[in-house]
């Protein structure tokens, strides 16, 4: 009995042996037929994404650049407004302007009354004339009082106008001479009028500048209607 239970045990183990080594093949063919990437496939894949991702990196860093291009750009831009404040053709006008201007004016107003009366006018424009050396000598002291006006290029334009109309004017006589001389008072005076209420008045920030200003226009104003009196009774057309 014990060799048939020998022989029966070794029985046994050799089929159990003989199951379990086709197990193993079973599952190594199986692990060798289960889908997936192969390996020569897995790199290019990995270097694929890599590519891949490192693009938008790239884009991203010139994007980047391109911003801060950009950035420098308006940085710039800023700076250069803020070198050249926004200043209109004329320019932003101070008190010290407004006065200096009026002082133009009446600076040319007294010398084309001079010159009138060496042209030796006579009636009606030579009370004109001496009215208007009168009241702009007085309004030229005025506002030499209020203290140190300011210059600037458009004070000196203007004495450069007043001089080359004066100029012209020199070149006529007679009653010619004097219907050219009230034209030219008119026109001066309306251009005066106009300059006053426009931009010397709004720059007025001082009472006693103000004041000056004032009363600077009620004697232009004044002058104005005088001369486009005269003008008409010339026989010319008030402008």
């Amino acid at each position: 009995m014990n060799r048939a239970l020998k022989l029966s045990l070794a029985t046994s183990l050799a089929m159990l042996a003989l199951t379990g080594c086709n197990n193993r093949n079973d599952d190594q063919a199986t692990a060798d037929n289960a889908p997936g990437t192969p390996a020569t496939s897995a790199t290019p894949a990995v270097d694929q994404t890599a590519d891949t991702s490192a693009e938008p990196g790239n884009n991203a860093s010139t994007t980047g650049d391109a911003s801060a291009q950009a950035g420098s750009t308006a940085a710039t831009t800023d700076q250069s407004s803020a070198a050249s404040p926004n200043a209109s053709a004329t320019g932003a006008m101070t008190q010290g302007q407004a006065v200096a201007l009026v002082g133009a004016v009446d600076k040319h107003e007294i010398a084309a009354a001079e010159q009138a009366k060496g042209k030796k006018v006579t009636g009606d424009v030579a009370d004109y004339a001496n009215m208007l050396h009168r009241e702009h000598s007085k309004n030229l002291e005025a506002g030499q009082k209020l203290g140190a006006s300011e210059s600037n290029p458009e004070v000196t334009a203007l004495e450069e106008k007043g001089r080359s109309e004066l100029s012209t004017l020199d070149q006529k006589s007679g009653k010619d001479y004097e219907k050219a001389y009230v034209d030219a008072m008119v026109k001066g005076h309306q251009e005066a009028l106009s300059l006053i209420d426009n931009r010397l008045l709004p720059a007025a920030q001082d009472a006693n500048v103000r004041t000056f200003l004032t009363n600077s226009r009620e004697h232009v104003a004044m002058h104005l209607e005088r001369g486009q009196a005269l003008q008409k009774k010339m026989g010319g057309t008030a402008q």
